[in-house]
């Protein structure tokens, strides 16, 4: 992960970034301390950067605990501790924009962006952020596991707000730590923390989404993006709320467009879980306008799924198997199963499958398994080929789906290019995204069919 290498500015609970293109030294906020990110240049000592900065070759060294040499090298990151008071930590100026924030309840410019990201970093769960933050590398067992989706997430953003920075776009990044708690989100609310932001990513969760919405959900001067949730609820809260996962149904209707539109003669086999009914009901509901028949199989609980059960609904007939369901162990269960059945089949699914690590990728190929993908990342394309190139000058590796998504849906909400198409889902309520592929699997790997 490229986070444990390189993070521009990490201060959580409350920090602004203004992002500029970092060419030799940036001011950042670590753990409430304040440091120089410093680049080393050509010809430059750890005596001659000391000197430069004020600050002992002791305390430099102390501060760069992750640095062997006993010379510095062309390029190396340092973080230079610098003596600050408690307002310069919080609030600080971007010497080379010569834009000063004057207060941090007063608004900036008009061309200046402010965005809050409130994730689950898990801040006290890591011994030391400060020690992630070297090109060196440094063991992920060290990190906290369930700070990756965060960090991740960061990493994406950084790279697309220095892009913007190219273009004139001033990014104010406020990173509050959630660590998945409702009261924190409730506390960062109370306080205040949220007042003069434009632009809201997260939380993640859907009971901490809410706490957001409640309060600003019909607040017309802020976005609030949910980006990872799929629970469509929270979208009654307000008209400036945003779900990038499209909801069931609308997956629903992708497929079933797709299925008329591509297949005449097969035979329809829904399967799902008594509690999933509402979904085959709706599938069923959808080729019945269609003229289509369609047959439901439900199941009260994992010990029914049997192979002779399954087989009893599939002949020598072409199927098409429609399974709308998110559990990871029925799921699981039918797919592996299935797979040991001799029939043509192809079998389509919801999102959430692709994280699903531990079905067979065998199987998926044999099954000929389809499913949405709102976050589908074609490399291909002459875009990602240049995200991929700025992620890896920035952080010296490959992003992950998590930093692609970020670095999506910050160009998406900060500039003009549309990576999305949102409609109204409730009367007067947010919007969802209802603009993205349905992939299959294909010689190990994920394609775009549509």
């Amino acid at each position: 992960m490229g986070i444990v290498r390189q993070i521009i500015v990490l201060s959580f609970f409350l920090c602004v970034y203004t992002v500029n293109a970092q060419k030799k030294s940036d001011t950042l906020v670590v753990d409430g301390k304040m440091y120089i990110y410093h680049i080393v240049q050509a010809n430059e000592t750890y005596f001659s950067i000391s000197k430069k900065y004020g600050v002992s070759l002791e305390k430099i060294l102390l501060e760069n605990k992750n640095t062997k040499q006993t010379s510095a090298y062309y390029k190396q990151s340092l973080y230079i501790p610098i003596e600050s008071t408690l307002s310069e930590r919080l609030l600080y100026t971007n010497r080379k924009t010569k834009n000063r924030i004057n207060q941090f309840n007063k608004r900036v410019h008009d061309d200046t962006i402010n965005i809050a990201l409130l994730l689950p970093f898990y801040t006290t769960k890591n011994d030391s952020l400060l020690s992630f933050l070297s090109k060196s590398q440094q063991p992920k067992e060290t990190i906290y596991k369930d700070s990756y989706l965060a960090l991740s997430f960061f990493e994406g953003v950084i790279v697309a707000i220095d892009s913007l920075s190219r273009k004139g776009i001033i990014i104010n990044l406020f990173i509050f730590d959630t660590e998945n708690d409702t009261n924190k989100v409730k506390k960062i609310i109370e306080e205040g923390k949220l007042k003069n932001i434009d632009l809201i990513f997260g939380p993640v969760s859907t009971k901490n989404i809410f706490q957001v919405a409640k309060v600003y959900g019909k607040n017309i001067e802020k976005t609030i993006v949910s980006p990872l949730s799929r629970l469509s609820s929270v979208l009654k809260k307000g008209g400036n709320i945003y779900q990038i996962i499209p909801s069931v149904k609308i997956q629903i209707n992708k497929i079933s467009d797709y299925i008329i539109s591509k297949y005449k003669s097969e035979k329809i086999l829904i399967l799902a879980q008594l509690k999933e009914k509402n979904q085959t009901e709706y599938y069923k509901s959808l080729f019945k306008k269609e003229k289509r028949r369609s047959k439901i199989c439900l199941f009260d609980g994992l010990n029914t799924i049997t192979r002779d059960t399954l087989c009893k609904f599939l002949s020598n007939h072409n199927y098409l198997v429609l399974i709308p369901s998110f559990d990871r162990s029925f799921v699981t269960k039918t797919l592996t199963i299935l797979g040991t059945i001799d029939t043509n089949m192809t079998v389509f699914g919801l999102h959430n499958w692709k994280s699903f690590e531990n079905l067979d990728v065998e199987t998926l190929m044999y099954l000929n398994v389809h499913f949405p993908d709102p976050y589908f990342f074609d490399y291909n394309l002459s875009e990602n080929k240049r995200f991929i190139k700025l992620f890896y000058d920035k952080f010296y590796t490959l992003p992950d789906r998590y930093a692609q998504i970020a670095f999506k849906e910050i160009l998406h909400f900060c500039t003009s290019a549309r990576k999305y198409k949102f409609k109204r889902y409730y009367p007067k309520g947010g919007f969802v995204n209802y603009k993205f592929p349905i992939v299959r699997y294909k010689n190990f790997s994920i394609i775009q069919i549509n």
